[in-house]
């Protein structure tokens, strides 16, 4: 039961809520988690897409955003996958990648898709992900996602509290 107690105490202190309570970031900043470093090198807006003679229209505006791993441990490799991050919005909404547009993007613009990536230790990877977004959108933000790990537990967790201004 303490055990219990101690964990829903963590989430809660870990958890974002509002703006107010996050660090907000711009695009080539880093997000600390553990031993690894993430960050968004670049992104960018569309309504549509195009390999060749095919078009992928989006319900509202594609966010493709340019994902980096950097693992910075000394022995061990990072396991991650598109599930990594999502964008939050000024309104609460939330939404998360969407690996059909991934692969299709893939076809146009090769970056190395796949479904499941490990960063070896030292090493770094990258990858697009893919949102699709309604145009009502106001103020997105990319945030990511983790298990809470040793080196988190100073910081409580921030890297779940910092938000990457795409806008």
């Amino acid at each position: 039961m303490k055990y219990t107690l101690l964990l829903i105490s963590l989430l809660l202190l870990t958890s974002c809520n509002s703006n107010k309570t996050c660090n907000i970031i711009s695009v080539g900043e880093r997000i600390h988690h553990d031993d690894f470093e993430y960050s968004v090198t670049n992104y960018f807006i569309t309504r549509f897409l195009k390999n060749g003679t095919d078009t992928l229209k989006a319900d509202g505006m594609f966010y493709l955003v340019k994902f980096r791993v950097e693992n910075r441990a000394m022995r061990v490799g990072h396991n991650w996958d598109n599930n990594i991050g999502f964008i939050v919005d000024g309104s609460g909404g939330k939404y998360e990648n969407v690996p059909q547009v991934q692969q299709f993007f893939e076809k146009s613009n090769p970056f190395g898709y796949s479904e499941k990536y490990n960063t070896p230790a030292g090493a770094s990877d990258s990858t697009y992900l893919a949102f699709d977004l309604p145009f009502t959108v106001t103020k997105p933000y990319f945030m990511v996602k983790g298990e809470t790990l040793m080196g988190d537990m100073f910081d409580r967790g921030r890297f779940r509290r910092m938000m990457i201004r795409l806008f």
